[in-house]
C-alpha cells in the first residue's frame, strides 16, 4: 500500500462533515447509557439469579461497545478539527 493511498484514506475518514462524527459519538453515548442503565437496574431490582447475570453481561457488552463507539467518534471530531485547522492553507 502506497503512502498516497494511506494519506487519502485518512483524509477521507477525518474530513467528513462534523455532523457525521457527532452522530457517531451520540450513538455511542446512547448505547453506553443504555448498557449502564441495564446493569444498574438489574442489580437494583432483580434477585440474584442466572437471568440477572445474563442481563448484566448484556449491559456490560452494550456499554463497552457504546464506549468504544463514542471514543472513536470523539477522536474523529478532535482530529478532524485539528487537521482542518492545520491544513486550511492547502
Amino acid at each position: 500500500m502506497s503512502w498516497q493511498r494511506i494519506r487519502k484514506a485518512i483524509r477521507a475518514y477525518y474530513f467528513v462533515p462534523l455532523e457525521i462524527s457527532f452522530r457517531q459519538f451520540r450513538a455511542g453515548l446512547i448505547y453506553f447509557a443504555t448498557g449502564f442503565g441495564a446493569v444498574l437496574m438489574a442489580n437494583a431490582y432483580m434477585e440474584s439469579s442466572m437471568q440477572q447475570e445474563l442481563i448484566v453481561l448484556g449491559g456490560i457488552v452494550l456499554g463497552g461497545y457504546g464506549f468504544v463507539l463514542a471514543l472513536l467518534g470523539q477522536s474523529r471530531l478532535l482530529v478532524g478539527r485539528l487537521l482542518r485547522f492545520w491544513l486550511k492553507d492547502r
